[in-house]
């Protein structure tokens, strides 16, 4: 099995957007069997303000924001109103890693 959990939590697009490329490609293209993103920290704030990224991931299946961290920043109502998917994000990554999912930070 090849499942990977991308963790997004840098808040520079140059960082960022090879990674959510190379997620998508990914599953566009089968090289894994699954890919799933998590947006933590100051990319919560990036992608809040950036629709090309926000609407390339906004997948609420697949995709999951820090409700913790976005509380902080004071951003979860302005994501969730952009239709993001925000959740405690605790839980549902151990459960991914656990499913045998690998992750990698960008």
């Amino acid at each position: 099995m090849s499942k990977v959990l991308i963790w997004l939590a840098s808040g520079e697009k140059e960082k960022l957007k090879p990674g959510i490329l190379y997620g998508l490609n990914a599953k566009k293209h089968g090289w894994l069997e699954d890919v799933k993103f998590v947006v933590f920290g100051e990319s919560e704030k990036l992608l809040l303000e950036d629709d090309e990224l926000f609407n390339l991931i906004n997948d609420k299946e697949n995709t999951a924001y820090c409700k913790f961290v976005s509380n902080e920043f004071g951003i979860t109502d302005r994501l969730e109103k952009k239709g993001a998917n925000v959740i405690y994000v605790g839980d549902y990554v151990s459960n991914l890693i656990k499913e045998g999912y690998q992750v990698i930070t960008f």
